[in-house]
């Protein structure tokens, strides 16, 4: 049993800073991690090729932990597949024969490494491509020391199974069959000669693809952007569109080898190179063992030259645990060097070693953990919930895919709004086009941001952070009685004024809500600088820009117009007496003042998310 205390230990201490700096909801809209927050709690079929193991085993974990919203769940997902490779890699060195001590510290090694942190606290598939990596490395091992006729058949099975898992997550697993072959038969050339001993680890490969039946089954429920239903199961679990990025460069991606060996230095510093450099006189004794590893790093490495996408780094995870193995046989070189006799030295080294991942967690901690500061932590929650706070009843919200997969997450898995239709479209015309449809049908029509063309057809106003999209010159004239009209320029006046206290838990802000009453055209367009002052003058908050979230420039705003305009200015801490308030109309290009307006002893209203 003493064996199994430093893996269980890796886990677990693993899993307390993954679950420290766990993202505590969704924090993201424009990648992948969004999409599975949703896709698994409602089990839909992910993008391709669909991930069928990962999805099952992630629907049964929101099905299974009772607490944390839906995204939560999903990211505790990747922190126990995360622990579970930091554990596994530990037995993985000692089957290579490093020493606990060094085993030990590569796997906290790999623990703290940035790209493998930043996959352990937020939804993503390569924390479990991670640990299945390993796993076939690890029954590989275990076939190879094993003695019995019997238990060679048991573990090359294993190892079987293991690839097939593999291929049923992810198709990085594809690249590890070559150096998996090129072991397997060197280690025991008869094999070719013996076709009938392939027939069980085949077998084992090819049960785990009947995963892939999930795709037909939940083919009703489909994707979330409703194009399985398109392409159909054999295009979406070969994946072709992907191809695109190795026989082109659709992003414009300038990069060589020499930029992704960067990226493995990264993961353990220069350190890393000198201590593996150290080992290589270990691996006399084991060359099968290291041709095998150094295969899989060299053909991670060649694919990902080739691959042309945007964050090629986490198709490196293959190399890192690699190079984290060679790690651990490098400190067990430095730790053969001290005689059994010297238990002083032995535990002065220990802590030596342990001082590189230590050192490392401090220095990497801010930049990730997820789960604070609070505006990072639940800035996109909080935006997803005063978006569908903001829409009136049976409104419409038209914008790109991540933004109404947020907006789909909150109704989806929590119940909020499911009156609010959402319409994705990543393409201006297609979201012009989207919101023409709406206003022409007399919707409340809702955007996310700026459209071009939108000005020029219908009247905006600001309504939480959203854009509400009025037929031209149908704003109606809604504006609470008892507030004086401020002019501030021969055209334009403000013509009332709101503020509120926003405490979500992103952070405290006050939302300034503005009026203007148009009475002529504009000549020029102007900026608007929000301000919220103390009772001192002291600047306590400040936001910039041009009106209705920079998506009705006043040039085009129509005489007659009562435009409403809001504005966020984020505080530090919730003032505890009242504040004055300041709005500048300025040149934007020059920062020359136009006019401006100023309200003192105001008393913010206090408002909930």
């Amino acid at each position: 049993m003493r064996k199994f205390i430093p893996p269980l230990l890796l886990f677990f201490v693993s899993l307390g800073l993954y679950l420290a700096t766990l993202a505590p909801t969704v924090v993201t809209v424009f990648d992948d991690s969004l999409e599975l927050q949703l896709a698994l709690p409602t089990f839909a079929i992910v993008h391709p090729t669909g991930y069928p193991l990962y999805s099952l085993l992630g629907w049964l974990l929101t099905v299974v932990v009772p607490f944390g919203d839906a995204a939560f769940r999903v990211n505790l997902f990747s922190a126990l597949a995360a622990s579970g490779a930091v554990a596994l890699l530990y037995a993985v060195a000692r089957r290579l024969g490093g020493g606990l001590i060094p085993a030990f510290v590569a796997a906290l090694l790999l623990a703290v490494s940035p790209v493998w942190w930043s996959q352990a606290t937020i939804a993503e598939v390569y924390a479990l491509q991670g640990l299945l990596t390993l796993l076939v490395v690890y029954t590989l091992l275990r076939w190879d020391a094993a003695t019995e006729g019997g238990e060679q058949d048991k573990w090359l099975a294993l190892a079987g199974l293991s690839i097939g898992l593999g291929l049923a997550h992810h198709r990085l697993t594809l690249l590890l069959m070559p150096a998996a072959l090129v072991f397997v038969f060197w280690t025991e050339p008869d094999l070719i000669r013996r076709p009938r001993q392939w027939l069980k680890p085949i077998l084992a490969m090819l049960v785990p693809l009947l995963f892939y039946a999930i795709l037909p089954l939940r083919a009703g429920v489909g994707s979330l952007d409703g194009s399985y239903a398109e392409i159909g199961f054999w295009g979406w679990v070969l994946g072709g569109g992907y191809s695109t990025f190795l026989r082109e460069n659709p992003f414009g991606i300038d990069r060589n080898i020499f930029d992704l060996l960067g990226l493995l230095v990264q993961q353990y510093g220069w350190l890393g190179i000198v201590i593996t450099a150290i080992g290589l006189p270990l691996w006399k004794k084991r060359p099968r063992q290291f041709v095998f590893l150094l295969l899989i790093a060299l053909t991670n490495l060649l694919f990902a030259n080739w691959y042309l996408v945007a964050d090629i780094e986490v198709f490196l995870i293959p190399s890192f645990i690699i190079w984290a193995l060679f790690i651990a046989i490098g400190l067990t070189w430095l730790w053969q060097r001290i005689p059994n006799t010297q238990y002083l030295l032995s535990i002065i080294l220990s802590c030596i070693f342990m001082l590189w991942p230590a050192y490392l967690a401090l220095q990497r901690l801010p930049d990730q953990d997820r789960s604070a500061p609070p505006a990072r932590a639940w800035g996109v929650h909080d935006y997803g919930r005063d978006m569908l706070a903001s829409v009136v009843p049976d409104g419409t919200v038209v914008g790109i895919l991540g933004e109404m997969t947020l907006l789909r997450y909150f109704q989806e898995t929590a119940g909020v709004r499911p009156d609010v239709k959402t319409i994705a479209a990543d393409r201006d015309d297609a979201r012009l086009a989207a919101i023409a449809a709406g206003v022409q049908a007399a919707y409340p029509t809702y955007t996310t941001r700026p459209v071009a063309g939108l000005a020029e057809q219908f009247s905006l106003s600001a309504e939480g952070p959203l854009i509400r999209i009025w037929p031209a010159g149908g704003i109606p004239d809604d504006r609470p009685s008892g507030q004086a009209v401020s002019q501030l320029t021969p055209e334009v006046a403000l013509a009332g004024w709101d503020a509120v206290l926003r405490e979500p838990r992103s952070g405290p802000s006050v939302r300034l809500g503005l009026r203007w009453l148009v009475g002529t055209r504009i000549p020029a367009d102007f900026k608007i600088s929000a301000r919220v002052l103390s009772p001192a003058g002291t600047l306590l908050a400040q936001t910039d820009d041009f009106p209705v979230h920079n998506s009705y420039p006043p040039t085009r705003w129509r005489p007659g117009e009562t435009i409403l305009d809001s504005y966020d200015l984020p505080l530090g801490t919730v003032p505890d007496q009242p504040v004055s308030l300041l709005v500048i109309l300025y040149n934007p290009a020059d920062g020359t003042e136009i006019a401006r307006w100023q309200q003192a002893n105001v008393i913010l209203k206090e408002q909930s998310p």
